[in-house]
């Protein structure tokens, strides 16, 4: 039985012998070419190292997501020893464990071909040897699944050792179909997951919210298409400092070079935020002069020649007017307004006519101002805003101005804005109803303004409601609105006051001496209110008491007082 067992064993070796003895496929050294080590380092310098293989001459690279997850940035090792940056993550699925990534190479790279032929259950497989593991590692298929309903993941009868974890697993002619896998129940099987499911992540343009990505610091590849590019652009800007948005510009450009508005945005973004991104005046100046190189590079990317010249003009009229201070030869509302025109005599748009209102209200050209929104407001484009501009021309130009056109424009206003930038207007308008004696639609723009706001208002507004309801008669309303600024805050004096005034109105003097008297207590030197007590008095024949009090209001300086006393008085 000894002999049969050494002899047994003797012809193991010399099969084990042959075996290691046997010359490796041809393909084996190219496959080793593309394999990496990837080597990731988080904010806090902590290191993670694990494998990776390259699946596109450009450096598009895979390997496991855990290696990436806190990483801020991460460095390849090729087979040959060049250590190369990652640059951007390209997909990756937390769930399957994978990643793909871009790797900055010099030109092209050593990749792996993917098979495209189906790789049934039962095939043979195999993967590439290691430092640890010398020869190809063979075993077969014995169970396919699907991921996302169209793509393999397989389960592989042979064990997987840690130094071939995220490597490739090839076919019998050196072709990759799946990155390994470890098997996690500890059963000594190798799993591997389809380089094609690898190969369809994308970043769609709102992914930055997904934890997936937003646990990598690494900077994150565009959506392809760049409208999606754009949004992910906008996302960026919230999250961003000034000069980490300035590269995020940058690397968009690098991806849509051909894009005139990614140029128009970072020569905003350097004319706008110089001071952040340069300590020192002269880098700022030099700031201002990428802008105008980039204005220039998107003026000859764009077909429109008014859209260019409009870009130009917006940017420095924005610039110029929010800086007394700078002396520039570009850099002016002179240019700004040069290029306007240049832009009208293109093509006569509304936003054009906008900007040109807005050079001329700057200017103090209200009339020119006025003339332009007017355009603007004619105009299917016609918003809250540009009937907002022209109230306001229209009050700041020379001569005087018709109220009821001016409460016109911003009526028009309120109606076409948004609630937030509707309440001012309202507010502006309700002011010039009440200079005009329009009481009643004054009042209606204070209920108006209180739907706006959700009933978010306080104790002013029911005061300044009030005067509207007063001097509409309104005298119960009136009452109500003063009532309800008291119970908001009992200690003003004036609110108390107004009270008694419109007690009076009700025709009840004694209710009124008491809001009054309320009210003199709160503020001893407050001279209306004084009067007001006379009035009182007077209204219940108390002409000694009530001519006392209005002595007193003349001598704390109430202006209107004099005549009363000398109705009453004398």
């Amino acid at each position: 039985m000894r002999k049969v067992f050494m002899s047994l064993f003797v012809v193991l070796q010399v099969v084990a012998v042959a075996s290691a003895q046997k010359k490796p496929p041809k393909w084996v050294e190219k496959v080793s070419r593309a394999i990496i080590t990837v080597e990731t380092t988080t904010k806090e310098g902590l290191s993670k190292t694990g494998n990776g293989f390259f699946i596109q001459e450009d450096g598009e690279a895979a390997a496991a997501y855990d290696l990436f997850i806190n990483a801020e940035k991460a460095v390849v090792t090729t087979a040959s020893g060049e250590k190369l940056p990652v640059t951007h993550i390209l997909g990756a699925d937390d769930m399957y464990g994978v990643i793909r990534f871009k790797v900055a190479v010099p030109k092209k790279t050593a990749f792996l071909t993917q098979t495209k032929t189906v790789i049934p259950s039962g095939s043979t497989v195999c993967i590439p040897p290691s430092k640890e593991v010398k020869g190809l590692t063979q075993g077969a298929i014995s169970e396919i699944t699907k991921v996302n309903s169209s793509y393999d993941y397989y389960k592989i009868e042979m064990p997987l050792p840690k130094s071939q974890e995220s490597y490739p697993l090839l076919n019998e002619n050196g072709e990759v179909f799946a990155l390994t896998q470890a098997d996690a129940s500890g059963k000594g099987k190798t799993y591997g997951i389809s380089v094609a499911y690898i190969k369809s992540l994308q970043i769609a343009s709102m992914d930055l919210f997904k934890r997936t990505y937003s646990d990598i610091g690494i900077r994150k590849a565009w959506p392809q298409q760049v409208e999606d590019a754009q949004i992910t652009l906008l996302l960026y800007a919230s999250r961003e400092d000034a000069p980490a948005y300035l590269q995020t510009l940058s690397d968009f450009i690098s991806a849509f070079p051909n894009h005139a508005e990614s140029y128009v945005n970072r020569a905003s973004h350097y004319a706008y935020y110089r001071k952040e991104l340069s300590p020192s005046e002269n880098e700022q100046l030099n700031m201002l002069d990428l802008a105008w190189a980039d204005l220039e590079k998107a003026e000859k990317l764009t077909k429109n020649k008014g859209e260019a010249c409009f870009n130009k003009a917006k940017l420095i009229f924005g610039i110029a007017s929010n800086d007394s201070t700078l002396r520039h030869k570009d850099w002016n509302v002179e240019n700004a307004a040069a290029y306007l025109r240049k832009a009208i005599s293109e093509e006569d748009l509304p936003a054009y006519r906008q900007l040109e209102g807005d050079i001329a209200f700057y200017r103090g050209d209200y009339e020119q101002a006025y003339h332009s929104y007017s355009i603007v407001n004619r105009s299917p484009v016609a918003s809250g805003l540009s009937y907002y501009l022209a109230a306001k021309s229209k009050q700041q130009a020379g001569g005087g101005f018709n109220y009821l056109e001016v409460i016109s424009l911003l009526d028009s206003a309120v109606a076409r804005s948004p609630n937030a930038e509707a309440q001012g207007y309202l507010l502006e308008s309700v002011e010039l109803k009440m200079q005009t004696g329009l009481y009643e639609q004054a009042v209606k723009d204070y209920d108006r303004y209180y739907m706006l706001t959700g009933g978010s208002v306080g104790d002013g507004f029911y005061y300044y409601r009030e005067q509207a309801k007063f001097r509409a008669n309104d005298l119960d309303g009136a009452l109500k609105d003063i009532e309800k600024a008291i119970s908001l805050d009992g200690e003003n004096a004036v609110y108390h006051a107004e009270m008694a005034s419109v007690r009076l109105r009700l025709k009840d003097p004694a209710k009124a001496q008491e809001c009054v008297e309320k009210a003199i207590a709160l503020d001893p030197e407050f001279a209306s209110a004084y009067r007001i007590l006379g009035i009182c008095l007077i209204r219940q024949d108390k002409k000694d008491d009530a001519c006392k009090n209005l002595e007193k209001a003349k001598e704390l300086g109430d202006p209107v007082v004099d005549k009363l006393i000398k109705e009453n008085c004398n």
